[in-house]
């Protein structure tokens, strides 16, 4: 609601009321007002006193106006004037921007889901190149232990072949000396002259040393059997003996180059 307002000549009336009213007011007052006299003397009869009237009377009063209580009038309601029709031009020019925009908006929110889509397929396919990675490499050094186990299995084998191969080897070339040490036995005991009364179970330890051939190129005592007659005639029995028999081949000849046969009389009395 707008308030209105007063003009200055109201306000002016209303001044002007007020004054005259104030003014009735006070004349009334004075004009009320009677002298009194007073008697001591009871018996005395009262006398009464008139007041004339003065020759200028008092003036009539005016009357009050009564102001009117002021009805607070409500505004006018306000004028609604009616919206100007829109430009169709403009009109379609705002819609094509408004589509514009929802267009871009639905292609961003497009692309952000497919980039987020994306994002997800990377990280799941490094998850699974991981646990590939990890499964080559887990069978990788479950390849590489069997290989390493097939490959110690192998040289334990190998080597147990080799093993059984020198042992046999050994073996063989002990069979080959030993028979030919027992050839040797053989022939110096055909050429040792036993002293006599010796005792049979005494022995000798001889250091003898071979040329190529079985040739005797030197006999010493490395263990004596406390009887200096048996030693000698033991070692006279073994140059008496040369050449002795001996392989024929390189590597089985380097078991007698130098070797040490133990003689005994005993041997050499019971052949």
């Amino acid at each position: 609601m707008v308030l209105q307002r007063y003009s200055p000549a109201f306000f002016f009336s209303v001044i002007f009321h007020i004054l005259v009213l104030a003014i009735f007011i006070i004349s009334f007052e004075f004009s009320s007002r009677m002298p009194v006299v007073e008697n001591s003397d009871k018996d005395m009869k009262v006398i009464s006193a008139v007041v004339m009237e003065t020759p200028n009377p008092m003036p009539a009063p005016i009357p009050t106006p009564q102001i009117q209580p002021q009805i607070e009038k409500s505004a006018p309601p306000p004028i609604v004037k009616s919206a100007p029709k829109p430009d169709p031009v403009l009109l379609q020019k705002q819609q094509a921007i408004a589509l514009n925009l929802l267009r871009k908006k639905q292609i961003i929110a497009q692309k952000e889901a497919l980039a987020k889509q994306l994002l997800e397929d990377v990280k799941k396919q490094a998850q699974l190149q991981k646990k590939l990675k990890l499964k080559l490499k887990q069978s990788s050094l479950e390849a590489d232990f069997a290989k390493e186990l097939k490959d110690q299995a192998a040289k334990n084998l190998e080597r147990q072949l080799h093993q059984e191969q020198v042992r046999l080897a050994g073996s063989k070339m002990q069979g080959e000396v030993n028979k030919y040490k027992a050839l040797i036995l053989q022939a110096i005991s055909e050429r040792w002259l036993v002293p006599a009364g010796v005792n049979k179970k005494l022995y000798s330890e001889l250091l003898i040393r071979l040329a190529p051939g079985g040739a005797v190129l030197d006999v010493q005592i490395t263990k004596s059997s406390g009887d200096i007659a048996l030693d000698r005639s033991a070692r006279d029995a073994v140059f008496k003996a040369s050449p002795l028999p001996v392989p024929t081949e390189t590597r089985e000849f380097a078991q007698f180059r130098q070797f040490v046969l133990r003689v005994k009389p005993e041997s050499v009395l019971s052949g």
